[in-house]
Formats: structure tokens, sequence, C-alpha cells
């Protein structure tokens, strides 16, 4: 009788271990001598993205100059290669500088964003996305530059800049587990 307890017990504990992985993400980022702490958590089917700004702003999620968002997609049927494909076809269709590719084992993204009639700025992103058994994750950083001539912005003045943030946050510890 004790023993079939016993057993019983082992094999409960093993399939609660063994159940499906999920995606685990920290509450705060630590990039460039700042804290980035979560403001937003929104998830549409498999998809969720999650905006952290720095600590010491007002952490409004509508207007903001520099910030890290977190984006999961447990849809594991896309490749690495089908993204790479997405995302160049999307920035083909913009004004975007963009360069997108997949670099050790990471889809790695920098772009250049102009001026628009919403945002009177240029911005800055890198990114890098891995496959995990939890699905696709990728952290991104964007930065917002004020322009005095928006009408008259070379985004090539702007890539030695990007080149710099790209190599930082390659250095940035992996911030999604999957457990």
């Amino acid at each position: 009788m004790r023993l079939s307890i016993l057993v019983s017990l082992s094999i409960f504990l093993t399939a609660c271990q063994s159940g499906p992985k999920h995606f685990s993400l920290p509450e705060k980022v630590n990039f460039q001598g700042k804290s980035y702490e979560k403001v937003t958590d929104n998830k549409i089917e498999t998809m969720q993205s999650l905006l952290y700004l720095p600590s010491d702003s007002s952490k409004n999620a509508e207007k903001w100059d520099k910030g890290i968002l977190l984006f999961l997609d447990t849809d594991k049927n896309k490749t690495m290669e089908s993204r790479v494909a997405l995302r160049q076809t999307h920035f083909r269709e913009t004004e975007a500088f963009a360069q997108v590719g997949i670099e050790n084992n990471e889809l790695r993204s920098k772009v250049i964003y102009p001026p628009s009639g919403r945002f009177n700025d240029v911005q800055l992103e890198v990114s890098r996305g891995k496959q995990s058994e939890c699905g696709y994750g990728q952290i991104q950083y964007s930065e917002k530059r004020q322009v005095a001539q928006p009408n008259n912005v070379h985004l090539s003045s702007y890539t030695a800049e990007l080149v710099e943030l790209a190599n930082q946050f390659n250095y940035l510890a992996w911030q999604i587990k999957c457990q």
C-alpha cells in the first residue's frame, strides 16, 4: 500500500515537472547603466509584447524616448528564415534603413526609422531573437532622437551610432527564459 502511494506520488511529481514549458520574463532589464521596468503587457492569440521603460522616466507608454520591448510568439511553426523574410518584406515597403539577418543563431536587426507625420524624430532600433522550446522570443531596444528639420534628415548619418548601439546590445545577457 505504501509503495503504491509512493509510486503514484512520484509519477505525479514527475508529470508536474515535465509539463509544458512557458516563457519566463524579468520584471526589470538593465542596459547602458539604466534600469528598465515593465510598463505594458499585451497578449493577442499566440503573441505577447511587453514594454519596459527607464525607471527614472514618467513610464508613459504613449510618449517615451528610450525603451525595451520583449516580443514572444508561441507559434513554433515559423522558422527563423521565414521571420527574416517577413521583416525584409516589411522594411522594403517603408522608408526605413534596415539590416536583418541570422547571426550566431539569433535573428538580428538594425533599423533607422525616419521622421513621419506622426513622429518628428528619428528612431534607432536594434533587436535579437531566438527560437526555444517555448517558441520565438525577441528583445528589442529603441531610442528616439529629436531632429530640428524632420523633412531634411539623412538616415545614413545615424549608421555609425546604430552599429555601436547594436554592438552594445549584443552583449546584453539574454532576458527571455523558457522554463
